[in-house]
């Protein structure tokens, strides 16, 4: 997705336009709901304030929280990557972004321990439970509350697979 079919123009503003822009954003995701996570790349985007990113990014993540992921891509101006961390911190709404092969998680601040999952989950792209339970030397109950704690606050996703004993696992996902 790129931000700029969407708005049409090369700096976006106001609370309108990002409504406008989040209802155009959601029918895009809507036509692709097989997809779990989207790119949306700012190419091409000078400008945009704190106003026009509440409404149309950071609640579109929050709409699709656990469920889809959101990393943001092509981000050229400083400016734009604290106006979006400012109101991710204000909403509590994680968001990536992708510089060339990096993970920087805007919005509220992680935990030490947290941040060190999130940071192995990045590194390995997906883990179980008892993944995060033997790395990080805790129990699987703990490692299963502090993941799923994760998912429910917006920083990674969660999805069901068959586990080898015929049961259901949790895999937890990056989004990236």
């Amino acid at each position: 997705m790129k931000l700029i079919d969407f708005t049409k123009e090369s700096s976006p503003y106001g609370t309108q336009k990002g409504r406008q822009v989040f209802s155009l954003m959601r029918d895009f995701i809507e036509k692709h709901a097989s997809s779990t996570i989207f790119e949306l790349s700012l190419e091409g985007i000078e400008f945009i304030d704190s106003s026009f990113t509440r409404e149309s990014i950071i609640l579109l993540a929050q709409l699709y929280k656990g469920k889809k992921g959101f990393y943001l891509s092509h981000i050229e101006d400083k400016d734009i990557v604290d106006n979006i961390d400012y109101i991710a911190q204000v909403l509590k709404q994680p968001i990536a972004i992708k510089f060339d092969q990096n993970i920087q998680i805007l919005g509220p601040r992680l935990t030490k321990a947290n941040l060190e999952i999130i940071e192995l989950i990045i590194e390995r792209k997906k883990v179980t439970t008892a993944l995060v339970a033997n790395v990080f030397d805790i129990s699987v109950p703990n490692a299963s509350s502090k993941l799923k704690k994760l998912v429910d606050e917006g920083y990674i996703l969660r999805f069901e697979e068959t586990a080898e004993s015929g049961g259901i696992e949790f895999i937890y996902q990056a989004i990236e």
